[in-house]
């Protein structure tokens, strides 16, 4: 299997109102790291006070970093034909798709959440914050809330998961993940 594992900094809000402010994927088949790329990104608005004390990333380290446009197509050509897996996957998701379509570039690939992962395989854990639950899995320490290292760590989580329970089970998550649920029909 062939997954992306992506985290992203944001100037915080929706993926409509806020922008990217850095970008980290680990490019891993079968669980091995086979490459990563990161890249700070100029979002071409402020980042709000508190995205900035959370990340550290201020409007001064992105001014004159490229936009996200200038990186849109290498960035979609790394996610193509993989799994899109993120710790809390539909935040990381959603922006990435919202970016990349302002390029006019359209993807929707499989995807796959480490939270759910680990809750699933690694249950009974007081918390599942990346942060927490990296500590709770004794996996190395990182440099939190920054795009390429908050990949790494999910990266772990998932190379955890793969080897306890094998691929057929992570695939079938993978499934249970992109598979648009069915609207319920109530009787009125």
């Amino acid at each position: 299997m062939k997954f992306a594992v992506v985290d992203l900094e944001t100037t915080g809000g929706t993926a409509e109102e806020g922008r990217i402010t850095e970008v980290g994927i680990v490019l891993m088949d079968d669980c091995e790291v086979v490459k990563t790329y990161s890249a700070m990104v100029d979002p071409g608005m402020p980042i709000q006070p508190f995205v900035q004390n959370l990340t550290g990333i201020t409007d001064e380290m992105v001014r004159g970093k490229p936009q996200f446009a200038s990186i849109a197509e290498e960035v979609a050509e790394l996610l193509k034909d993989r799994i899109f897996v993120a710790h809390n996957v539909q935040f990381d998701s959603k922006f990435m798709r919202t970016e990349l379509k302002r390029c006019c570039i359209k993807m929707d690939p499989p995807r796959l959440c480490t939270v759910k992962i680990a809750r699933r395989f690694f249950p009974g854990l007081p918390s599942y914050s990346l942060h927490k639950l990296t500590q709770a899995l004794e996996l190395p320490e990182f440099n939190h809330h920054r795009a390429l290292d908050d990949a790494l760590a999910a990266a772990e989580i998932l190379k955890l998961a793969y080897n306890k329970v094998g691929p057929e089970k992570i695939l079938k998550e993978v499934k249970n993940l992109s598979t648009p649920k069915k609207a319920k029909v109530e009787a009125i």
